[in-house]
């Protein structure tokens, strides 16, 4: 898809349109596609502790990443939106979350954070769902974290808007692969 307008609210709703019109088998695909990467980078890089999120009907994260996770023996936390929009973390055991909540900063404590995105574009600029939550937590995190948003192929961009309280990911996983991003600035 090729994107011109400046418009996040335009951008978010094509996006939205798009995943929607993915086919279960497309999704099916994606999904397995980028378990098999993100597992073998957790194994490349030794992670103990990961953020991961549950994803929505056609976002290309899954249930079944977080539990390979656990499987590893890898910590997984999942965010909670709060009243404020904020993310608090709970942990995930496998198929279902803990409910005990972790604190705002338990995301500085893990080794990768796996992030929602509807787009990414080349410079790591992140388009979320608009509301925040997101960026406030991702400005928690360490600057030696990988933030790794998964994406379909088709959702990686040259260039998106960017707010200056956009954080940026330093990495992309797709059905295409592991695309390690250049710094920020």
């Amino acid at each position: 898809m090729r994107m011109q307008a400046t418009d996040k609210s335009w951008l978010r709703d094509e996006l939205g349109h798009q995943r929607q019109s993915r086919t279960p088998g497309e999704i099916a695909a994606a999904r397995a596609t980028i378990r098999e990467r993100v597992l073998a980078r957790c194994e490349q890089e030794g992670w103990t502790s990961v953020a991961g999120y549950v994803p929505m009907r056609t976002e290309p994260g899954s249930a079944e990443l977080l539990d390979g996770l656990c499987e590893r023996d890898v910590r997984v936390i999942v965010p909670v939106v709060l009243a404020d929009r904020d993310l608090d973390w709970t942990p995930w055991l496998g198929g279902t979350v803990d409910g005990s909540l972790l604190g705002v900063d338990a995301i500085a404590s893990v080794d990768a954070v796996l992030v929602p995105a509807l787009s990414v574009a080349r410079d790591g600029t992140r388009l979320g769902r608009g509301g925040g939550s997101y960026d406030r937590a991702l400005a928690r995190v360490p600057s030696a974290t990988i933030l790794a948003a998964l994406l379909y192929d088709d959702e990686l961009v040259h260039v998106l808007p960017r707010e200056p309280w956009d954080v940026a990911v330093t990495a992309v996983v797709m059905p295409a692969g592991w695309l390690d991003l250049a710094a920020p600035g």
